[in-house]
């Protein structure tokens, strides 16, 4: 029994606290360094925002929590929509930044926190919980625990929203075909693409309902870390080109997907 107990697998929060050391390391030089084309960031999330907007309630958020904020600018983005926004990352070069940007904005009802997800109060609920690339950071197990916990830390009604990479992508696989191992300097160690119908599966046994799955990149996201100095018009481009490739039966090969889902109104919570 003892040796079963030495051998036993270690919980989901001892598994994310390992994966986040590797990430914080990664992400000191990815945000200090803005490895990433301004313009084509910020495409990419009004993109990220239209659709989250759309989705709800008279387009307010009410209280917002969303986890791996980075640089901030999303979540001054929804400011408007919102009655608070608060942000978390593990990051201190990311809120260092965020907190700049706050600064500089005007807004008051953002606030930034360098914090773990694992470490926020279990108390805490919200009407709108948001993680923007964020979901494939999360090893296989600790997935499952996660968007529980997420289900529990939402108020009825309350609505999730999650953008990551699709491991069906086209471009992902000619990429790595043609990049070789430069493809992985523009990922951290332990992100991977994730499965869109896994995810699904996912949030159906955390207990959430109404989940859709919508295809909204193919080439912009790859792009802007690629073109990191434009030019700007290429990145536009890239951005109406994906609409209209998600408009198409060839949505499934996008290159990312975003999924929504909600706690039942007469959930508890």
């Amino acid at each position: 029994m003892e040796a079963e107990k030495k051998h036993a697998a270690p919980p989901p929060v001892a598994i994310a606290r390992d994966v986040e050391a590797a990430e914080r390391a990664f992400f000191a030089g990815y945000y200090a360094e803005r490895r990433y084309n301004p313009t084509g960031w910020r495409l990419r999330l009004e993109r990220d925002a239209r659709v989250l907007a759309a989705s709800a309630p008279g387009r307010r958020l009410g209280r917002v929590l969303s986890v791996g904020c980075g640089d901030g600018e999303f979540e001054l983005m929804l400011a408007p929509r919102a009655d608070s926004v608060l942000g978390i990352d593990i990051s201190p070069e990311a809120i260092e930044i965020a907190q700049r940007g706050k600064a500089g904005s005007g807004v008051t009802n953002v606030e930034f926190r360098c914090l773990s997800v694992m470490d926020l109060p279990v108390d805490d609920h919200f009407d709108t919980i948001i993680c923007v690339a964020f979901l494939h950071h999360l090893p296989a197990p600790v997935l499952p625990y996660f968007l529980a916990k997420t289900y529990d830390r939402l108020r009825p009604g309350g609505l999730f929203y999650a953008q990551d990479p699709n491991v069906h992508g086209i471009l992902r696989h000619i990429g790595r075909r043609l990049m070789g191992r430069n493809y992985d300097k523009y990922h951290s160690r332990d992100e991977r693409e994730l499965d869109p119908g896994e995810v699904v599966d996912a949030l159906s046994t955390a207990g959430f309902a109404d989940i859709k799955v919508r295809h909204i990149d193919v080439t912009l996201i790859p792009l802007l870390y690629v073109l990191l100095h434009g030019p700007d018009i290429l990145l536009r481009a890239c951005a109406v080109f994906d609409r209209l490739w998600c408009a198409t039966p060839l949505a499934p090969w996008a290159s990312g997907f975003s999924v929504m889902a909600r706690k039942d109104a007469a959930a508890g919570g």
